[in-house]
C-alpha cells in the first residue's frame, strides 16, 4: 500500500551516500599512481565502507518511521493524517484529468456493545480481521484503505465511479456470537469539490445509512 518510487527517484534521494567513496577512490588512485602504504588504504577502505553501511541503517531507519507515522497501530492500515494528504492529491489529480474518483465511508454498527459485552481484545480483533478483509478486497495498488477512526473505515478509489465502487466486496467478519452489521457510504465527488466538501458529504451519507433500517448503504454522487 506504500507509494512505489521510481529508480531515478531512489538515485536523487541515494546520491549524497556515494560521496563517502571519495578518500577510498582517491587513496585507490594513489596506491595505483604513486605505490602510497597500502595499509593507508586498507584503514580507508573499512573507514568508508563503515560510514557507507551506518548510513543504510540510517535510511532505513528514517524509511521504517515513515511508515509507522502513516499507519494505524492496530489495524495495519493508514490512518486519518494520512488521509487528509492523500485525499488532498487524489482531489487534485482527479480534477486535473477530469477522472471520477469515489469513496466508500464503513461504520460498524452497536460496535461498542461488542466492547462492553465481550471486552476490548474482542473488538479489536474484529477491527484487525475487518481491516485485512478489506486490503484482500480492493485493487491492489489502486484502492486506499484508511482507519478513520474508533470503528469507521475508509476506501479512497481512484479512478472509479461510484457504481463501480459500490461493487466492491466489503464483508465482516465473524468474529463473536453477536451478529454485528455494517453501514456504509458510497460517494463520488463532485466537479471543482474540495477535499474537506467530499468527506463531510461522504460522512453525511454514512449518517443517513445508520439512520435508515431498509437499507444500511446510501449513495451520494
Amino acid at each position: 500500500m506504500l507509494p512505489e518510487y521510481s529508480h531515478w527517484t531512489e538515485f536523487k534521494s541515494d546520491w549524497p551516500y556515494l560521496l563517502t567513496l571519495a578518500p577510498l577512490a582517491a587513496q585507490w588512485g594513489q596506491a595505483r599512481c604513486l605505490t602510497a602504504d597500502l595499509t593507508a588504504l586498507g584503514v580507508s577502505t573499512f573507514v568508508s565502507l563503515l560510514t557507507l553501511a551506518l548510513l543504510v541503517v540510517i535510511r532505513a531507519q528514517r524509511r521504517e518511521l515513515e511508515e509507522v507515522s502513516i499507519t494505524d497501530k492496530l489495524t495495519g492500515l493508514f490512518n486519518s493524517r494520512h488521509l487528509r494528504a492523500e485525499l488532498d492529491r487524489q482531489v487534485a489529480f482527479a480534477q486535473r484529468a477530469c477522472a471520477p474518483l469515489s469513496m466508500i465511508f464503513m461504520d460498524m454498527d452497536s460496535f461498542k456493545s461488542i466492547n462492553d459485552r465481550y471486552g476490548h481484545a474482542v473488538g479489536d480483533r474484529m477491527l484487525r480481521r475487518f481491516a485485512l478483509s478489506l486490503l484482500s478486497a480492493v485493487r491492489q495498488h489502486v484502492d486506499l484503505c484508511f482507519r478513520f477512526g474508533g470503528d469507521e473505515l475508509l476506501i479512497l478509489c481512484p479512478q472509479t465511479d461510484a457504481a463501480e465502487a459500490a461493487r466492491t466486496p466489503v464483508e465482516l467478519p465473524e468474529v463473536c456470537a453477536d451478529k454485528v452489521t455494517l453501514s456504509l457510504s458510497v460517494t463520488q465527488m463532485k466537479e471543482r469539490e474540495s477535499p474537506g466538501e467530499f468527506l463531510k458529504r461522504a460522512d453525511q451519507a454514512l449518517y443517513q445509512a445508520k439512520r435508515s433500517r431498509r437499507s444500511p448503504m446510501a449513495f451520494a454522487r
